[in-house]
Parts: structure tokens; C-alpha cells; sequence
């Protein structure tokens, strides 16, 4: 699907609110992006952590192969759920992700996805890419998003006198991002814990709807590709 089929297929399927139609016009580019890569894996065994418009999109092509990470539906649900459906379909591992914990006997995946997730947890990086990898089934696939810390944008507002990260949060269940990260440091995290790096995709997929944001996405050609603002990563297990 595409990002229009996207947009079309939760639309037709589900009365949005404002806020939810907004979530979907930001981000049906990068769900995009993730189902143009795993098309070949129609009968795989997965993980979808942090539930989103995306888990309802997987569990069209997984069907119950699909299983999801991260809080139970009332935690869950806002502008990134269309409704609370997807949790009576498909089995829910409830879990804050700050204090995963993964041993050799856990469950694994043949297909891990942490979409826009780990920009929001304040635990080890190193420890979560570890369990990350004793998660996955041998040559099982690991996507990650998440946007770059070191963009255009953000230079832009560094260099205007403007911090481009936002204040903490008060509400700990969506605490805003405590870290984020740039495609070379999510490299040398994926090496380091013995995967295989697959692709690395830096684009503009955060398509918000402002005037402003739609000017700078029509000269993004011109922005050298790790100044990008969307980080996309593909790894694969080592063994």
C-alpha cells in the first residue's frame, strides 16, 4: 500500500477524530516505507512494538502472526490508535520497553518493528538493541524509525537561537523524547550487538501539513541525506 491507500484504507474503515487524521497524514509515508519492505515476508512471525495506525495495517498482511509490545489499550489509545480493535485480534506482550527484559528462552520473531519508539525510553540503548537480537528468530529482520537528531530542521533552529527538542513532559505514559539519535550512532549500536546492517534510509517522511514543512519538502533533494529528517534501519541477525 501507499501512503493514498493508507490514508484511503483508515478513512473508509474508521471514523478519525482530529487528532487521529492528523497522526495519519504526518505519518502514511512512513508506514509506507515500512510495508514496501517487508512484502516477501507474508507468513513471518511478528513483533510490533509501541501499537499504531501501522499494527492495523500489519495485521492485514500477518493476520494472528502479528503480536504487539507496549501498554494495554486504554494506555495505548489517542491520535496514534484509530480504535481499541486491534487488541482483541492479536495478542499483547504489556510491557514498558524502559524495562524489557529478554533471556535466551523468550519468545522470538522472524520480524521485529520499534517504529518511532525508542527516541521516547531513557533505558540503555545497548541494552535494547541486546534483546532486540535475542528476540529474533536466525536471519530475523529488525526495522527501526525514528526521527534524525541532527536534521536540517534542527540545525535551521539551533542556528535561529532555538532549542529544536522539546521540554519534558509531565505525563510519564507519553513522556515526549528523551534521546534522540543520529543514523550513525544506531549503526554503530546495531554492529556492536552483532547485526548485519541491511539499509539505512534517511528521507523527508514526516509530512506535516504546514506551509512551511510542505516548501522544505519539495527542496529536500537538496539536503545531503544525513541532515534528512526521518531515520529508517534495516538490520538482520548475524546468526
Amino acid at each position: 500500500m501507499n501512503k493514498i491507500e493508507i490514508k484511503h484504507f483508515f478513512n473508509k474503515e474508521y471514523q478519525l477524530n482530529e487528532e487521529q487524521k492528523l497522526y495519519l497524514k504526518i505519518h502514511a509515508k512512513r508506514f509506507e516505507i515500512i510495508l514496501s519492505n517487508i512484502t516477501h515476508l507474508q507468513s513471518a512471525k511478528v513483533l510490533d512494538i509501541g501499537p499504531s495506525f501501522l499494527s492495523y495495517l500489519l495485521y492485514q498482511q500477518f493476520d494472528k502472526n502479528l503480536s504487539l509490545l507496549g501498554f494495554d489499550e486504554q494506555e495505548s489509545f489517542g491520535g496514534h490508535l484509530p480504535n481499541h480493535s486491534i487488541f482483541q485480534n492479536v495478542t499483547l506482550i504489556k510491557q514498558d520497553l524502559n524495562f524489557w527484559k529478554v533471556d535466551d528462552e523468550a519468545q522470538k520473531f522472524d520480524l521485529i518493528i520499534c517504529g518511532e519508539v525508542i527516541e521516547h525510553l531513557y533505558t540503555s540503548p545497548d541494552k535494547l538493541f541486546d534483546n532486540f537480537y535475542k528476540s529474533l528468530n536466525k536471519d530475523g529482520i529488525l526495522i527501526i524509525q525514528t526521527p534524525n537528531a541532527v536534521s536540517f530542521r534542527k540545525r535551521l533552529a539551533i542556528l535561529f537561537g532555538k532549542n529544536p527538542f522539546e521540554m519534558p513532559r509531565e505525563n510519564l505514559s507519553n513522556p515526549g523524547h528523551y534521546r534522540e539519535y543520529t543514523a550513525k550512532e544506531l549503526t554503530d549500536l546495531a554492529i556492536k550487538n552483532k547485526f548485519n546492517i541491511e539499509t539505512v534510509f534517511l528521507d523527508e517522511y514526516f509530512e506535516y501539513p504546514s506551509t512551511t514543512s510542505k516548501i522544505y519538502r519539495s527542496f529536500k533533494n537538496m539536503i545531503p541525506k544525513n541532515f534528512r529528517s526521518g531515520i529508517t534501519i534495516i538490520l538482520k541477525k548475524n546468526d
